[in-house]
C-alpha cells in the first residue's frame, strides 16, 4: 500500500497534466482500493488552491507577448507564429520519448472519466517537469514567450499522429454551463492560452485548420503557434476552434501546453 505522501505526489502530478478531481477519485477507489471516506479526506488535506471569487481574464489578454512572435491579423482573436522556437535537436529528442511511451489519446466528457473516441485516433504523452532535462528549458521560455507564470501551466504533452490520425474540430477551452466545465476546471480554472510546437515537418497532410479564421497552418519543425481561447471578458472565443488534420505521408508530433486560470498551488 503507498503511503499518503506517495499518492499526493502522484495526484499534484496527475492533476497538474490535466486529471480532473473526478477521474482521480475513481482511480483511487478501483485502482488503490480506498473506500469513499478515505478518498475525502486525503484529497482535502491536497494544497491545491481554491477558485478564486474574481478571476482578471483582461490580465490574460493583456499579457506582453515575445517579440521574437509575429501576431496574426484576425479581429478579437489573438493568435501568433513564432519561427525556429524549439531547435532540432530537442525536437528529435522529443520525437523519440513519444515514441517510448505515447498511449492513446483520451477525449473531455460530462462523466469525467478516461475516455477514447474516434472523434480523436492520435496518441498522447505526457511529460513531467524532471521526466527529461530539456523540458524545464522548454517550459521556461513558453512561459517567457506569454510573459506569464511557470505554475498557471498544465505539464506539456507530446501528440503524435500515424498516417490517416487526426483530431477533429474542437476547442481548448470548456463551455460554460456544462458538466465538463464543472469537473475540468475544478482546479486550475478554465484554460486561457494554448502553445502548440510542431516537431517535425509534414510533406502531406497534418495542417492545424481554424475554420472561423479560413486559416490553415501547415507543419514546420521547430515553429510555435499559440493563441488566447477567451475574449478580454472571459468569454470563450469560438473563433479558436480547431482542427488537426491528418498526415497523409509520415507522422506528424507536436508538444501542446495549455495555460490556466490560476496556479495549482501557492
Amino acid at each position: 500500500m503507498m503511503t499518503d505522501q506517495k499518492l499526493k505526489e502522484l495526484i499534484t502530478r496527475a492533476a497538474l497534466r490535466g486529471s480532473n478531481k473526478t477521474s482521480i477519485y475513481m482511480a483511487l477507489e478501483k485502482m488503490v482500493g480506498l473506500n469513499p471516506d478515505a478518498v475525502d479526506e486525503l484529497l482535502d488535506s491536497l494544497p491545491f488552491r481554491r477558485r478564486p471569487w474574481f478571476i482578471n481574464y483582461l490580465k490574460f489578454a493583456n499579457t506582453t507577448i515575445s517579440p521574437s512572435a509575429t501576431k496574426l491579423s484576425y479581429p478579437l482573436t489573438q493568435i501568433y507564429v513564432y519561427e525556429d522556437f524549439l531547435r532540432k535537436s530537442y525536437c528529435m529528442e522529443l520525437i523519440s520519448l513519444a515514441d517510448e511511451i505515447a498511449k492513446r489519446s483520451s477525449v473531455s466528457n460530462p462523466s469525467g472519466d478516461v475516455k477514447h473516441d474516434d472523434y480523436r485516433t492520435s496518441s498522447t504523452a505526457d511529460i513531467d517537469y524532471d521526466e527529461n532535462k530539456i523540458v524545464p528549458y522548454i517550459n521556461n521560455k513558453i512561459c517567457k514567450t506569454l510573459n506569464l507564470k511557470e505554475s498557471l501551466g498544465e505539464a506539456i504533452q507530446i501528440q503524435k499522429y500515424l498516417p490517416g490520425e487526426y483530431y477533429k474540430e474542437h476547442n481548448d477551452y470548456y463551455h460554460w454551463f456544462t458538466p465538463e466545465h464543472d469537473i475540468y476546471t475544478e482546479w486550475m480554472g478554465q484554460r486561457t492560452w494554448t502553445f502548440m510546437v510542431y516537431l517535425n515537418d509534414v510533406h502531406e497532410g497534418g495542417e492545424t485548420i481554424f475554420k472561423h479564421l479560413n486559416l490553415k497552418i501547415k507543419p514546420k519543425r521547430g515553429m510555435a503557434v499559440f493563441w488566447n481561447n477567451l475574449l478580454p471578458v472571459g468569454f470563450p472565443n469560438y473563433k479558436t476552434i480547431h482542427e488537426a488534420k491528418p498526415p497523409i505521408s509520415g507522422n506528424k508530433y507536436v508538444i501542446t501546453k495549455w495555460m490556466r486560470s490560476w496556479s495549482l498551488m501557492d
